[in-house]
């Protein structure tokens, strides 16, 4: 005699359920407590920075070569002392422990930027616009902002036209709109001036 669907469907139920408890269990033995360190500091960036110091100076005792700490204490000396010494060492500790941190990647870019090493801050970009999971359109938008910086509007221009394109989130095409509207008045006020990265 066949068993009850109603039966079959409790038991699936129970296993699926067991299952996925094994699953979350195996997760959280998986997370070492320099992850756990540093997601405590990740959640309280921005909010209670003398957490987010502890945490990751924890993290960092337990793996100096934490990627995802060293990439948070690179954003923490840039943003918040203006040390950007500092975190251009971090950035590049967490960028050899995983390069294809795609966090790590736009913060350094932006260092870089901030810095004026526009060379490194392109090879960056470029780079990091090819790694598995990169919003291309915010990398083609940084790409942008160094040509603008270097005075070469007209290619600064064509790119962020391409990242209008390749985006698909309304409210950041509206932010490229603006960053264009502003890249082509400054095309207007240096009409007869043509300047060129320099390879």
């Amino acid at each position: 005699m066949p068993f009850p669907a109603s039966s079959i469907n409790v038991n699936l139920a129970r296993q699926i359920k067991f299952e996925n408890s094994l699953a979350t269990k195996v997760i959280i033995m998986a997370l070492t407590l320099a992850d756990q360190y540093y997601l405590k500091a990740l959640d309280d960036y921005d909010y209670d920075l003398e957490a987010v110091v502890e945490n990751l100076n924890y993290a960092l005792s337990y793996d100096k070569e934490h990627a995802g700490a060293n990439y948070l204490m690179g954003r923490l000396y840039m943003e918040q002392f203006g040390k950007f010494d500092l975190a251009e060492e971090y950035f590049t500790a967490s960028m050899a422990s995983e390069p294809e941190n795609i966090n790590t990647c736009k913060s350094f870019a932006w260092l870089l930027i901030r810095t004026q090493k526009f060379k490194e801050a392109l090879k960056l970009v470029k780079y990091a616009s090819g790694l598995k999971g990169a919003t291309i359109p915010e990398f083609m938008r940084l790409e942008a902002l160094i040509y603008e910086l270097l005075k070469d509007f007209a290619r600064s221009r064509e790119i962020l036209n391409e990242a209008m394109l390749e985006s698909y989130d309304s409210n950041f095409i509206s932010f490229l709109r603006n960053e264009l509207h502003r890249v082509e008045d400054k095309m207007k006020r240096y009409t007869n001036i043509d300047y060129y990265i320099v390879n």
